[in-house]
């Protein structure tokens, strides 16, 4: 069980750090142009999440969207661990 933990959360990590090269890879640099553009970014300690951008709220939309999900599963992922802990905690040692 431990051992299945240990490789989910390593392929988790080696995805993440895979969509950021790509995603790095993929950035072009462009003259400026008339088209509005975005920055942001989300920072999540814990569950809760810190927004950071500045451009028009219709680009920057996807963003809360995305930080609100991820709140959402990170609060999830808490009351499990607790639960789980609670249940193994209470199991007759062998």
């Amino acid at each position: 069980m431990k051992l299945s933990v240990i490789g989910v959360g390593m392929s988790l990590i080696f995805i993440g750090f895979a969509l950021l090269f790509i995603s790095a890879l993929s950035c072009t640099v462009s003259t400026p142009s008339t088209t509005s553009t975005a920055v942001g970014g989300l920072i999540l300690i814990g569950p809760f999440p810190i927004f950071f951008g500045v451009g028009p709220k219709n680009e920057l939309l996807p963003l809360t969207i995305f930080g609100i999900i991820f709140t959402i599963i990170a609060i999830i992922f808490f009351i499990l661990t607790f639960y789980m802990f609670k249940k193994w905690s209470q199991r007759p040692e062998i």
